[in-house]
This record gives C-alpha cells, sequence and structure tokens, in this order.
C-alpha cells in the first residue's frame, strides 16, 4: 500500500475510498502518533460523540486496508509510505529532481475537508504551502544548476516550473529577483510577468539575455580563514557556527566535507533521519548508540529550526561524546559548550581585495556579493533582506543611509524612538551586519539606491531628518522630500536653501547655487538676501542681464548698487558702472570691496594698470577681512593680470593668486586663464596652451561654463594666429557649444566672430556682431567692428590677388 496525497488522495493497492477515513491516515502518517480523543476533536469536532466517530473510522480502515493504521486505547498511528514524505525525504538529501518528479500536484487538492474543524483546515493549507514552497525552490536550484552549466533553456523551464507550481503560496521578494534572471536567459515569455510582479514589491528587474547568463555564473569567495579553521577540527570535536541571516552560514557549511543536515520539521527525528536510516530505532538508548559510533562529519544547518526530537537527542549527544566532528550553523548561541565557536560577520575589505569594486558596492555582505559575483542587481537583495526584518529596523536604516555621518541620537530624535525600541532596532541591525558598531550603513551607495527606489518612503524619512537639522546639512534631505513639505517648513527651507547656495558659490559652482536659490520656496516676509546672492550667482555663471533683472526686484541698497556697477562694467556700459560703483564705495564691508573692484577693471579697461592693480590690493584686503577666500582670490588674480600689463614680472603675483584659490575651482580656473594670457604676451606658446586647456577644465568641473567657453575660444585664437586652421576649429566649436550652454550674449557674438573670420565667412561675421549688440557692452562692440573691418580689407586684397 501507498498513500497517494499529492494532486488528490487515494490509497493504491486497498480498497479504501472514504475521504475522512483516508484523511485521518494521512495525518497520522505525516505528524506521528496522536491520542484518540484529540483526533476525534480535530476531525468530528460538531458530531455528537467524536469518540463514537472515530471508532467507525478506525473499523472502516482496518477492513478496507488492513494492517494501514496501528493503534491502542490511547493512541492511533500509521506508517505507510507516503509520496509527501518521500518528497521530504529527497529534499533532505539534497536530491532537487526526484522532489519535482514526485510532486504530482497540489497536497490534499480537491480532496474535500467534510465536518473537520479549522485546526484540521489550517493544517491542510499550512501543510499544501509549506511542501510546495520547498519544491519551488528545489525547482530553483535546478534551474540554477541547469543555468552554471550553461543550459538556459533548461533553467528556464525549471523556472518556469516554480512559477506556476500547483499549491505553492504568494511567493515572497527574493523569490522574483532569483526567478527573473533564469527566465531572461532562456528567452521565456514568462520573464515579463515576473518583471511585473517584482514592481508590486517595488523590486525594479531589468536584464537582457546576455547580462543574466552573465550574472547567473557561480561565484563563491570568502571564508578561507574560517574552512581551514573548521577543516582541522580532530574527531569528536563540536563546533558552533554563529550568524544571522544573510552571512553565509549554509554557504559556508556546504563548501565542508560531510554529511549536511538541513533542518526539517515534521516527523520526530526528520532531521537526523539521513544518519539514522529511514527505520529510526525506537528505543532512546539504540538512538545514541548508533550515532555516537558513526564517524565523520555532520553539517547541522539551523538549529532553532530543527524538529524539537532531533535537538533533544544532539543535546544530549553532546554530553555523551561522538565519534564524529559536529558543526552546527545557527543564528543564536550555543545551548551547550562547544569546543569551538566561529561568529560569522561581514567579509572584511582584504578577503574582496581580488575583485575591484565588490567591498564597496555590498560592504562585505555575503547576500549582497553572491548577486554581485554573478552580475545580478544587488538592490533587489538588499530590498529583500531588509523587509524581513521589523519596520522599526528598516526605518532606522533608511534614516541611517541618508546621513552622511552615522550619528545615531540624532535618528532616533527624527524617529522619535525611545531608547529601549531604538536599542533593539540598532542590536537587529547590527546582527544582521547591515551597519557596523558607529552606524555607518554597509555598502551605503547600494543602500541609498535601493531608498531611492521607494520614493514614498525616502521622501518621509528624509523630512524627518531634515527637520532636525540646521544650515546646508539639511538642503538635500529637504529636497529629497520636497512633495511632503509644508507651511510650517518653508522658513527653515529657504534658510537653508541660502546656506547651501551660499557654499556652492563660494566653492565655484555659481550655475548650482543659481538654480537652488531659483528653486526656493517663497519667505512670508521676503528680505534681500535670497535676491541678492542669486543676482551674484548668475553674475559668477556669466548670465549678466538675468543678474540685472533679478536685481531689479530689490531695494536700492548699498551692495545692490555696487552689483549693479558690477554688472554695468560686464555689460560694456562703463559710465553707468562707475556711478553705481562710486554710490557703494562709503558703505564699507561687502559693497565697498565689491565698488573698489568695479573702479578697478573700468580703470584697467582705460590703460591705467597701476592705478587699477593698487584698487585690486584693497579690494583683496577687503575681501580677505570679510572672510571671502574667493572673492580675495580673484581680485589677487586681478592684480596679477594689473601688474602684468603694467609689464613687470607677474609669475609670482599669479601664484600667489593660484594659492589664495585653494580648491576654488572658479578662482583657480580664472587665474590660469589670465595666466595663459600673460604666456601668450611673453610668446610662451607651449605654455599658454597649456594654462587654457587647464583653465577649461577646471572652469567646466566647477559648471562655470562662460569661464570654459573664454579658455577654449583663447585657445582657438592661439592656434588661428600659429596657422593651425584645423586645431583652432575644434577650439572654437567647443567654445561655441559652452558659450551657448551658458547664455551669455557677448561670449556667444566674440566666439562666432573668431569662428566667422577663420572660415572667412564675412555673413557670419555681420551676425556674429549683432549679437554682441545685443549684449549692450559697447566697447567690445567697437573692437569687434573695427576687427570686421580688417577682415573685410583683408578678404578684398585676397580677392584682388
Amino acid at each position: 500500500m501507498r498513500l497517494r496525497t499529492l494532486g488528490g488522495l487515494a490509497l493504491d493497492g486497498a480498497g479504501l475510498g472514504r475521504p475522512k477515513p483516508l484523511l485521518l491516515l494521512t495525518y497520522l502518517t505525516l505528524e506521528g502518533p496522536r491520542p484518540r480523543r484529540y483526533l476525534g476533536e480535530l476531525f468530528w469536532r460538531d458530531a455528537v460523540s467524536p469518540t463514537n466517530s472515530i471508532a467507525v473510522a478506525v473499523r472502516q480502515i482496518r477492513q478496507a486496508a488492513p494492517g494501514a493504521l496501528q493503534g491502542d486505547d490511547v493512541r492511533l498511528w500509521a506508517d505507510l509510505p507516503c509520496d509527501a514524505l518521500e518528497i521530504e525525504r529527497a529534499l533532505r538529501g539534497r536530491q532537487p529532481g526526484r522532489a519535482l518528479e514526485l510532486y504530482a500536484g497540489a497536497f490534499l487538492d480537491g480532496a474535500g475537508l467534510p465536518g473537520g474543524s479549522t485546526e484540521l483546515e489550517e493544517w491542510v493549507y499550512t501543510r499544501r504551502e509549506l511542501l510546495a514552497a520547498q519544491v519551488q525552490g528545489a525547482a530553483l536550484e535546478l534551474a540554477q544548476q541547469a543555468a552554471a552549466q550553461g543550459d538556459f533553456g533548461g533553467a528556464a523551464g525549471w523556472a518556469e516550473r516554480a512559477l506556476h507550481l500547483a499549491g505553492a503560496p504568494e511567493p515572497p521578494p527574493e523569490f522574483w529577483a532569483r526567478a527573473y534572471p533564469l527566465l531572461v536567459a532562456g528567452h521565456s515569455p514568462q520573464a515579463e510577468e515576473v518583471r511585473r510582479r517584482a514592481q508590486e514589491w517595488a523590486l525594479r528587474l531589468d536584464l537582457s539575455p546576455d547580462e543574466a547568463r552573465r550574472r547567473l555564473r557561480p561565484a563563491v569567495i570568502g571564508r578561507e580563514r574560517e574552512v581551514r579553521q573548521l577543516g582541522r577540527l580532530p574527531a569528536g570535536a563540536w563546533a558552533w557556527v554563529r550568524g544571522d541571516p544573510g552571512m553565509g552560514k549554509t554557504t559556508l557549511l556546504r563548501r565542508l566535507d560531510g554529511v549536511f543536515l538541513g533542518a526539517r520539521a515534521g516527523l520526530p527525528y526528520a532531521t537526523l533521519e539521513p544518519l539514522l536510516g529511514p527505520e529510526v530505532p525506537g528505543d532512546e538508548h539504540a538512538r545514541l548508540r548508533r550515532l555516537a559510533a558513526l564517524p565523520g562529519t555532520w553539517l547541522i544547518d539551523g538549529w532553532a529550526e530543527l524538529d524539537p526530537e532531533s535537538r533533544t537527542l544532539l543535546g544530549t549527544l553532546r554530553g555523551l561524546g561522538t565519534q564524529a566532528r559536529v558543526i552546527v550553523a545557527a543564528a543564536e548561541a550555543p545551548p551547550f559548550a562547544v569546543d569551538a565557536q566561529l561568529d560569522l560577520g561581514a567579509l572584511d575589505e582584504a578577503e574582496l581585495a581580488a575583485h575591484a569594486g565588490a567591498f564597496e558596492a555590498t560592504g562585505g555582505l555575503p547576500g549582497l556579493l553572491g548577486a554581485w559575483l554573478r552580475g545580478e542587481p544587488i538592490e533587489p537583495v538588499l530590498q529583500a533582506g531588509l523587509a524581513a526584518l521589523p519596520d522599526t529596523a528598516r526605518q532606522v536604516h533608511g534614516a541611517l543611509t541618508l546621513l552622511d555621518l552615522p550619528e545615531l541620537p540624532r535618528v532616533r530624535q527624527a524617529l522619535a524612538l525611545d531608547a529601549p525600541t531604538f536599542s533593539r532596532a540598532v542590536e537587529t541591525l547590527l546582527g544582521a551586519g547591515l551597519i557596523d558598531v558607529s552606524g555607518q550603513v554597509r555598502a551605503r551607495a547600494t543602500a541609498r539606491r535601493a531608498l531611492q527606489a521607494q520614493p514614498t518612503r525616502h521622501a518621509a524619512l528624509a523630512l524627518r531628518l531634515a527637520r532636525t537639522l540646521r544650515g546646508r546639512a539639511a538642503y538635500g534631505l529637504y529636497q529629497s522630500a520636497r512633495a511632503l513639505w509644508d507651511e510650517a517648513d518653508l522658513s527653515a527651507v529657504q534658510a537653508v536653501t541660502l546656506d547651501w547656495a551660499a557654499e556652492a558659490l563660494r566653492r565655484g559652482f555659481p550655475l548650482q547655487a543659481a538654480g537652488a536659490l531659483a528653486d526656493a520656496p517663497p519667505h512670508p516676509a521676503p528680505g534681500p538676501e535670497l535676491g541678492v546672492l542669486r543676482a551674484r550667482a548668475l553674475e559668477r555663471a556669466g548670465q549678466f542681464r538675468e543678474a540685472l533683472s533679478a536685481l531689479d526686484e530689490l531695494p536700492e541698497l548699498p551692495l545692490v548698487s555696487a552689483l549693479r556697477g558690477a554688472l554695468a562694467w560686464r555689460l560694456g556700459h562703463p559710465e553707468q558702472a562707475r556711478r553705481h560703483a562710486e554710490a557703494a564705495l562709503d558703505s564699507g564691508g561687502e559693497a565697498r570691496a565689491e565698488a573698489l573692484n568695479t573702479l578697478a577693471h573700468l580703470d584697467f579697461q582705460r590703460g591705467h594698470h597701476r592705478a587699477a592693480e593698487r584698487q585690486y590690493r584693497r579690494a583683496a584686503t577687503l575681501w580677505l577681512t570679510l572672510g571671502d577666500t574667493a572673492r580675495w582670490a580673484g581680485a589677487l588674480n586681478n592684480r596679477a593680470a594689473a601688474l602684468s600689463a603694467a609689464g613687470e614680472d607677474a609669475e609670482a603675483a599669479f601664484q600667489a593668486a593660484l594659492d589664495a584659490a585653494g580648491e576654488h575651482l572658479v578662482m583657480r580656473a580664472r587665474t590660469t586663464l589670465n595666466l595663459g594670457q600673460v604666456r601668450e604676451r611673453r610668446h610662451d606658446a607651449a605654455g599658454a596652451a597649456a594654462a587654457y586647456r587647464d583653465a577649461a577644465l577646471l572652469a567646466e568641473q566647477a559648471g562655470s561654463l562662460n569661464t570654459s567657453a573664454r579658455a577654449w575660444n583663447n585657445l582657438g585664437a592661439l592656434h588661428h594666429r600659429a596657422g593651425r586652421p584645423a586645431e583652432a576649429r575644434a577650439a572654437y566649436d567647443t567654445a561655441l557649444a559652452l558659450a551657448q550652454r551658458a547664455g551669455e550674449p557677448l561670449l556667444l557674438g566674440t566666439v562666432l566672430a573668431n569662428l566667422a573670420e577663420l572660415t572667412g565667412d564675412g555673413d557670419a561675421f555681420e551676425e556674429a556682431l549683432r549679437v554682441i549688440g545685443e549684449s549692450g557692452n559697447h566697447d567690445q562692440l567697437a573692437r569687434s567692428q573695427a576687427d570686421y573691418q580688417a577682415f573685410i580689407e583683408r578678404s578684398r586684397g585676397a580677392g584682388q590677388a
């Protein structure tokens, strides 16, 4: 006789067809001996006499299937061959193919549960889902084995079997992450369905077949020290490998030689069945004698998940001693003394040194590392691991991920957690290896990408943290939470934006500063600070007309007048520039420094280079006093240019300006640009070209497109004058693209004029003059018109020749 429970319910080799007795036989076969009274309540709860009902069922079974059921006055039991038990043995013996071969359908599919209790229904459904989930995992294991051998069609077939396995519950997120590359690699049409289902878990899966095949290659690295240590254990030694989920305990055990005993629930001694044999001795002393005499190595995976009988037997056996080496992997501490204990954490950087980028991407977390080595996306793996944690731990991890420095007290404040709850969350994350002892998130870049894939959660955490911060440190967090701002946040957001933009400007990123200020929320009682700072940022970025428009909305303050003067000079209106600068000259502070700078520019433009040098020197002193090192460096740069124009050796002055600029990219770019012009006047063409290239690169890194365009324009002019038209054209084209992006008409017109002169295009030269005229810079327009007349004369001369 054989009990068939998959895809239906039948007892082959017997004439028993009644569903209730068959169900009783199934229950006893799978669960072991049970009291008659308990079975009566479980199967015939609504009967007038459950005891009589079970007695009737026992008679029916013994008449139709003699020998199938045993019992005494108190208990009943059954010991029948059963397909479900055969599948469990196949899974324990690491025979996934046999398990799939036996799986003929969902457990007790269509068998019905007439008159049974709620507990019986729950047992059936739990058994059905548990067995199906285990077989589903076996199908994926077969798929991965096939993929590792290059059989991607076969791998997709097994993955499809897993996907549509009868009786399987709703798969967890990691199922989709595992199944997707297997299906894609084999060109399965089911891949799109899996990708869509994964999106329901906020998992973004998108691979080409080639990418999927690369990611399915097998790879295991690290834990060499632990493998050696466990391999040296003497016979009879017991070792305990401790680590939280995802630390690679199972992988480590599978790398060792021995009998692998995965934790199994169900029948008594199910875990130890591969050692005890299918006929488990009924006497405990016999079981202990059999196990104690066995040699070899036992690899026991998942102490807490063992069936209770196996766990108790092993505990007793530990006290008696064994010939075998016993290695147990568990998340908890050992309940008895062991000869060696290994605590698994994240792999360290040295263990991953041979794999560039692995430690940075994964933080040494084994679960992430396996996916990284196979080329799979690691964000879904991290998301799946986090989904298994308590919500508080996930919140703490997300908040720490958003902070550049691991400020644990700030996270607790932002999440409004009491001390015990917060401590438990931190301990959970430490145990899982997701943070280190300082609170630093492992694989933080990966964690940030995973969090950004959940925009609502990301924004909510960012806003909580931003509200605990002051100054520019809160800027990025507030921006991430923009959709969640309420009216009470607006004042703080504007203050934070001002602080961040001022620092961006100081560091030489004017376009970013201007963009941030343009996006700042309105303030109920606005002051001039935001408008002034935005105008200054636009001026530094070369967008002079936009800067002037920003000032039009502000009251006439000394600093506003000083900025108007600077912009008037930039736009070629020297009289307006002088008038505005002189109006701000007596105010002191930043306005006076700006005014001195503008007056120095005007002196320089008129050829009064020594007067300009003195004004620049005074402006530099004021900027230094005000603590604005960027403007100080800029004034020193201008002073060096004035000294050079006056005929003095200014190399040392330029070096002083570069030293003052430090890491301020725009100031370094402008100083290097001026240095190139000085070298060009000294007929050092090679040195000038190198300086122009350096200046262009520095300016582009800083986002100062106009400075970068000027550098390329100067380089093009240098090649043009040297008779290298191809190199000149390439430099002018680069300058033109940058000038178009910068949006500065004067610069754009100047580059267009140079390009027109190089190509001999008179019509293009006239268009360039029109663009320069629109800029409002009359001095430059006059110079360019003179160049145009010279160009026309040369063209006529060439035509007559």
